[in-house]
């Protein structure tokens, strides 16, 4: 599985498991913010008194690979499965840099 990186920004709340924000900055600069359980970006256990920003992961799968204008290695990626992940905007697919990615085993 595929993951790509994270920034958690902020501790939500305490409802059960603990919800974080999370932010991802795509291959063109946009700033995209997702909402969403704590246990499925880290497997680290944050609250409301843990340090922040935190890097965290979100798993996705690999739609298309390609080249920008630059030619840097671009990755389109959605985050539908495993976890049914999606931005605030409810958007899943993103285009990403390649290095933006890691081999992701999960954090649940």
């Amino acid at each position: 599985m595929q993951g790509v990186n994270v920034l958690i920004a902020k501790y939500l709340g305490d409802d059960q498991p603990g919800w974080v924000e999370c932010n991802l900055t795509d291959a063109r600069g946009h700033d995209w913010h997702f909402v969403e359980r704590l246990p499925i970006v880290t497997r680290d256990s944050l609250n409301a008194s843990s340090a922040l920003p935190q890097p965290g992961v979100i798993a996705c799968e690999i739609v298309s690979n390609s080249l920008d204008v630059a030619g840097h290695a671009i990755v389109e990626i959605d985050t539908t499965r495993p976890w049914g992940v999606e931005s605030t905007e409810g958007v899943t697919r993103f285009v990403v840099r390649r290095e933006q990615l890691m081999n992701f085993e999960g954090a649940v």
